[in-house]
């Protein structure tokens, strides 16, 4: 690519991030490429889960200057890293063209740096937003904290939480894990962390977001550490019929106390969050197996913690153990109705305390395809779109062969790309929208790409000969901000678009 699109393309994406509040507004209502069964009706849960994250605003957020906590209960001056992770997730995710939660965003990733407890990692426990209660850090609070700034990055479009994103994911590399890739508990923890571990701190879905960012130590985080950490999730499955994991296990996988309980209460959702968004075939694995227990309990039974070897229940009926064990439902479309029925009964247990509803927020916003991951939520092809297909999104700089897919206009058998009446056409393209559909009119060989506001190649929307005004229907790509680019031998054409 010559200098001057590079220039252009820069200037661009620089002018679309200061003017747009955020690039993937809520709801998103993803389909996650069709890698799982998700609720019935998204947009009714995305309204819920609108209301029970303001509720949750209200109730655990809690601003003091330039810093902003997540309190253990509503009242509590107690905090803990855990919450900051779930609270930093929550912004990203809740963040829409009205209201951008990127201030306090902002706040409770300085809350975390202010408690740094030596290691580039928060003090796992907080007192009156000043008092260190609990020395050492937690890997279930720190893993979260950087995958959110991974996503803050590409929902905000600032620099600065990619550059916070790879310190904070080589700080966990170099104090809560081993070089065999095991997880350690936190980096406190002396010898005991090497034969002690905790599954659900683990999180598969972070690995190949944190092999892009710190990829001085890709094959560290996308090989080493997921193949490690995914064997203690599997050795946990297979010890009991119902596949729950346990809170704890030994270096091995073996069963500490087989209790599925609060601390193990993470790993249905972060497992089938790899499902998700990578179609991770060992994550589907173990949630189909938790799935098959899960259905046959109905939701309003359901209550922890599950012995895990009798599947005989506890006590406690609220949304830790409603929906954490209902997102293992996605596995398979025959837990349909189950999953519908989860949420519903999950939404009747109302505003409840710090965890449960922390996770309540988390599982939902997953089960409603409203938590993609970010950083390919504009280049993952739709499970329903044109017949183009997209280009490589592995790079961040546009394309410039002109290699691509050559579409006959009059013959898209899709309809997504159809040929208008011929009009007169100036010597660069003219490009504009109407609600999805890009219009371009340009007659002769011309090529249009799409980007996302970081400059990651999208899709290539067209690459053959035009004969005037064409219609290019945008069918599929994820709401959010993105540029178009038109090249033709006469010149091109770039302009920032807004899906909604």
């Amino acid at each position: 690519m010559n200098c001057l699109v590079k220039m252009g393309l820069a200037g661009l994406f620089a002018f679309g991030l200061s003017e747009a509040a955020v690039n993937f507004p809520f709801p998103q209502n993803s389909d996650y490429g069709g890698n799982a069964t998700l609720l019935s009706d998204k947009a009714t849960a995305a309204t819920q889960l609108k209301q029970q994250f303001q509720a949750w605003m209200k109730d655990m957020y809690n601003e003091s200057g330039d810093i902003a906590g997540v309190r253990s209960n509503p009242g509590s001056n107690e905090y803990f890293s855990e919450g900051i992770g779930y609270g930093m997730l929550m912004m990203v995710y809740f963040s829409d063209n009205t209201t951008s939660y990127q201030s306090q965003f902002d706040k409770l990733w300085a809350f975390y740096k202010k408690f740094d407890d030596g290691n580039g990692l928060m003090h796992w426990q907080i007192g009156n937003m000043s008092e260190v209660w609990g020395k050492g850090a937690a890997l279930d609070g720190d893993i979260d904290a950087a995958a959110a700034l991974v996503m803050a990055y590409y929902q905000f479009g600032d620099e600065k939480y990619k550059e916070d994103a790879k310190k904070l994911i080589q700080a966990m590399k170099k104090s809560e894990f081993e070089s065999n890739g095991l997880h350690m508990p936190g980096d406190s923890w002396g010898d005991g962390a090497y034969n002690r571990k905790n599954p659900g701190y683990f999180d598969p879905a972070y690995m190949p977001l944190f092999a892009a960012i710190d990829a001085d130590n890709a094959e560290f985080w996308s090989k080493t550490a997921y193949d490690a950490n995914m064997k203690l999730y599997e050795a946990s499955s297979n010890e009991v019929t119902t596949g729950l994991i346990d809170d704890w296990t030994d270096k091995n996988g073996k069963s500490e106390d087989d209790y599925y309980s609060y601390d193990a209460s993470r790993a249905p959702w972060r497992n089938a969050k790899a499902v998700c968004w990578h179609g991770d075939q060992r994550a589907l694995a173990i949630d189909k197996k938790m799935a098959a227990f899960v259905s046959t309990v109905s939701a309003s039974n359901m209550k922890g913690p599950v012995m895990r070897a009798s599947g005989s229940l506890g006590n406690d009926h609220n949304s830790t153990f409603v929906t954490s064990l209902m997102t293992a439902l996605i596995s398979d479309a025959q837990y349909q109705s189950k999953l519908d029925e989860y949420w519903k009964e999950a939404v009747a247990l109302g505003d409840e305390n710090y965890f449960n509803q922390s996770l309540k927020i988390l599982n939902g916003l997953l089960v409603s395809g409203n938590m993609p991951n970010l950083m390919t939520a504009g280049s993952q092809p739709p499970a329903s779109s044109s017949s183009v297909p997209p280009t490589s999104s592995s790079g961040t700089e546009p394309p410039t062969s002109s290699s691509g897919p050559n579409v006959n206009p009059e013959s898209s058998s899709s309809g997504a790309i159809t040929a208008l009446p011929a009009a007169r056409v100036a010597a660069a393209p003219a490009v504009s929208m109407h609600g999805r559909t890009l219009q371009v009119n340009y007659a002769g060989h011309m090529r249009v790409d799409l980007f996302s506001v970081t400059g990651a190649a999208v899709k290539t929307l067209w690459n053959g000969n035009a004969t005037g005004s064409m219609g290019i229907a945008l069918q599929g790509i994820p709401a959010g901000i993105y540029v178009v680019r038109a090249q033709t031998a006469d010149g091109l054409q770039m302009r920032k678009i807004r899906l909604e």
